[in-house]
C-alpha cells in the first residue's frame, strides 16, 4: 500500500472512529490540528494499539492503525519495532538476591508509601556533583512505569510494553519480556513462598519473581534472574478493566488496584456506561488465583435511564483506584484513595480514601472529600449521549495515602488530589479529617497528581495549575507540617526553556515526589529534575532531561516532561525517567556522583 492509499484508508477511518470526539474536542480530548502538529506517527500507533485509545480502535488491524497514524501525521513511521531489544546484552548472568536495604522496591519503597529513602547510598553533601553514569532508550514515545532497583538489577518499562532486567552498574540488558500491552505499574520483586503450578513456567518455594501489570488488566509473574513467564493472569473481567497502580506484596499475597478505560470508552454514545467498579484484588503471589476482591462502591451498577439515543444507562459506577495501595500492619488495614463517578448515580465511595480488610477487602471506612464528581471525557456540562446531568470537576485520588509516623510516635494519614488540597485524616479514629490545605487551583489534569513523600516532619507535595490545552502552568514543591498541615516552605519551579522549544513547555509538577534524609527529589513538566534541601526549599541540584543522548543501547534517546513516576534513590544512584504523553520523550537516565 502507497502512502497516498494509507492516507485515503486513514481518512476513512479518522472519520469512522475519531472525528465525533477530535474535530470538536473538549476538555482533555486534543484536538485534531494539535495531534497533527504535535505527534509522531510512532505516538498515534502506541495510542491506538496499546495506549487510552485501544477502546476506539477495536477491531483495527495494524495496517489500518497505521493508515490512521500517517493519515492524522502525513508521515510514515520511521520505525515499528523501536531499539533493538537485544542491544548491549550482558555478558554475564544477573545475580539475584531479595530485595534489601538500599533497594526501591515498588512504588512507594514501603507498605506505608512514603517514598523516604533512608539509605540511598549518597548524601546530600555530594548531590551537586550528580552526573549521568548511562542512559537507556525505551521503546514506545513515552517512559511510563517507574524503576525498581534491588541489587545488581534495574527492572522498568514503559509505553512499548516491554520489561527490562537492566545492570545497574553499566545499564547492560539481562533480559527483557514483552508484556504485550503498556507498562505502567513499577515492578515488584520477592520471594515465593510456597509451591505454583501455573503454566506455562513453574515456579518454587524461595525462588525470585518479578510482578508486573499492563493496561489490559492482566498481571504478569516472571522468574526474576531469567525474564521467564512463571503465570499471566487478567485478574478483572471488565473489558475496560487496567492497572495503573502498583500492587503491594507481603506475605505471600498481591494487593492489585483495578481502575479502568470506561470513562473514556464511554465518550461513544452507543457504549453501555457504566458498570465498572474500582476494587482491589488479593492474588496469590505464586499462582495469580484470586483469594477475594474489595470493591470501593458496595452495590453492582443497575439501569436507571436511557440516554438520548435509546442506550441502557447504568450506575453506580467509577470509583478506580489508580494508585498503589497502603499497607498499615499495626491495624490491620489496606488504605487507598478513588476515582470519579462515571455516572449521575451518588455514591460514597468516589473521591475518597478508603480502608480495607486485609483478611477480606470488606470495607472498615470511608471517608470522601467530594460528592457527585461524575465525570466522563468529551463531556463540556450538557447531558447528552452518557454525560451526567451535572458534570464534575474530575477530582480523583490518583496518588497513594501515605501512611506517615511523626516524631511523637502518631501516624497520621496524608493524600493529595486534583482539586490541589493536601488532606491529612487519623488512622485511629476511622479516618476522620484532621487537617486539609488548598495549595493550588485544581484541574482535571493538574492539582496534586501522582504522589507525595513523607519524613517524620513534613509531607511534601508537589502542585501545579496545569493547563492541558495550553501545555502551561506554574508548578511548586510543598513542605507540609503533618501535624498542622500549615506550609513550612514553598519553591516555585523557576522558568527554564525546554530543548523542544516554547511549545508545552510548562513549569508544573505533576509527577511523583521522593525523599531521602536531608533531600527532596522532584521533576517538572520542562524536563528538569531538581532536588530540594529539605529543610528550607532551597535548590540544590538540577539536571535538563530535555536533550538528546546517546544510549547504552545503540540508539538516541530524547527527554520530555518528567510526569507520573518519581525519582528512585538506591545503592548510590539516581534514577529519572523522562517523558510523557504531554510531552513524549523515552529515556531513562541513570545518575551517580560524578558520574562514576
Amino acid at each position: 500500500m502507497t502512502t497516498a492509499e494509507r492516507k485515503e484508508l486513514g481518512a476513512k477511518l479518522y472519520g469512522e472512529r475519531c472525528a465525533a470526539c477530535h474535530d470538536h474536542a473538549t476538555g482533555r480530548i486534543p484536538t485534531k490540528v494539535y495531534i497533527t502538529v504535535t505527534r509522531a506517527p510512532e505516538d498515534v500507533i502506541q495510542t491506538l494499539s496499546r495506549g487510552v485509545m485501544q477502546a476506539q480502535a477495536a477491531g483495527l488491524t495494524e495496517a489500518d492503525i497505521r493508515a490512521v497514524a500517517v493519515y492524522l501525521t502525513g508521515r510514515e513511521p520511521s520505525h515499528l519495532g523501536g531499539p533493538n531489544l537485544d542491544a548491549n546484552r550482558c555478558s554475564k548472568p544477573p545475580v539475584v538476591r531479595p530485595p534489601g536495604p538500599g533497594d526501591w522496591n515498588g512504588w512507594g519503597l514501603d507498605a506505608a508509601n512514603t517514598r523516604y529513602q533512608p539509605d540511598a547510598g549518597f548524601t546530600a553533601a555530594v548531590v551537586g556533583r550528580l552526573k549521568p553514569k548511562w542512559t537507556f532508550a525505551y521503546p514506545g514515545p513515552i517512559a511510563f512505569a517507574q524503576p525498581t532497583v534491588v541489587g545488581d538489577l534495574v527492572l522498568t518499562g514503559g509505553t512499548g510494553g516491554i520489561l527490562f532486567a537492566l545492570d545497574r552498574s553499566t545499564g547492560c540488558t539481562h533480559w527483557h519480556y514483552d508484556a504485550g500491552n503498556l507498562i505502567r505499574t513499577t515492578p515488584v520483586v520477592g520471594v515465593l513462598v510456597a509451591q505454583a503450578k501455573g503454566k506455562p513456567g513453574r515456579a518454587s518455594r524461595g525462588q525470585l519473581a518479578v510482578w508486573i501489570g499492563d493496561d489490559k488488566g492482566n498481571m504478569h509473574a516472571l522468574d526474576l534472574a531469567t525474564g521467564r513467564l512463571l503465570w499471566k493472569r487478567r485478574i478483572d473481567e471488565h473489558p475496560m478493566a487496567r492497572l495503573v497502580g502498583t500492587p503491594k506484596l507481603q506475605d505471600g499475597v498481591l494487593y492489585a488496584p483495578v481502575s479502568s478505560f470506561e470513562e473514556v470508552a464511554a465518550a461513544d454514545p452507543k457504549y453501555v456506561c457504566c458498570t465498572f467498579r474500582g476494587s482491589i484484588y488479593a492474588l496469590d503471589a505464586n499462582t495469580g488465583n484470586t483469594l477475594w476482591q474489595g470493591f470501593t462502591i458496595k452495590e453492582p451498577a443497575k439501569q436507571f435511564k436511557t440516554n438520548d439515543l435509546g442506550t441502557p444507562m447504568f450506575g453506580p459506577a467509577g470509583g478506580a483506584i489508580f494508585n498503589s495501595p497502603t499497607l498499615d500492619n499495626q491495624r490491620n488495614l489496606i488504605y487507598a484513595g478513588t476515582g470519579d463517578s462515571y455516572t449521575d448515580v451518588d455514591t460514597d465511595s468516589i473521591d475518597a480514601v478508603i480502608a480495607m480488610s486485609p483478611r477480606d477487602g470488606s470495607r472498615v471506612w470511608t471517608q470522601q472529600v467530594l460528592e457527585r464528581d461524575s465525570w466522563l471525557l468529551g463531556c463540556d456540562g450538557k447531558p447528552v449521549g452518557n454525560c451526567p446531568e451535572e458534570l464534575g470537576p474530575d477530582f480523583d485520588f490518583a496518588s497513594s495515602p501515605v501512611l506517615a509516623r511523626m516524631k511523637n510516635g502518631r501516624q497520621v494519614i496524608v493524600a493529595g488530589n486534583k482539586s490541589g488540597t493536601a488532606y491529612a485524616f487519623d488512622p485511629d479514629a476511622a479516618g476522620k479529617r484532621l487537617w486539609n490545605r488548598h495549595l493550588v487551583e485544581g484541574s482535571s489534569h493538574g492539582g496534586i497528581l501522582w504522589g507525595a513523600a513523607a519524613d517524620d516532619v513534613n509531607m511534601y507535595v508537589a502542585a501545579s495549575g496545569y493547563d492541558l490545552q495550553k501545555g502551561t502552568g506554574p508548578g511548586a514543591l510543598y513542605a507540609l507540617d503533618l501535624a498542622t498541615g500549615a506550609v513550612n516552605w514553598s519553591t516555585v519551579a523557576p522558568r527554564r526553556a525546554c530543548a523542544w522549544g516554547e511549545a508545552r513547555c510548562a513549569q508544573s509538577m505533576i509527577s511523583a515526589v521522593s525523599a531521602m534524609p536531608g533531600l527532596v527529589f522532584a521533576g517538572a513538566m520542562d524536563g528538569r529534575i531538581r532536588a530540594y534541601d529539605a529543610r528550607d526549599g532551597r535548590i540544590l541540584w538540577e539536571f535538563d532531561t530535555s536533550q538528546t543522548f546517546d544510549t547504552v543501547n545503540k540508539v538516541k534517546a530524547h527527554g520530555g516532561a518528567i510526569d507520573y513516576g518519581g525519582q528512585v534513590m538506591a545503592r548510590g544512584m539516581l534514577f529519572v525517567n523522562s517523558g510523557s504523553a504531554r510531552q513524549p520523550g523515552n529515556l531513562l537516565i541513570a545518575f551517580s556522583v560524578d558520574g562514576k
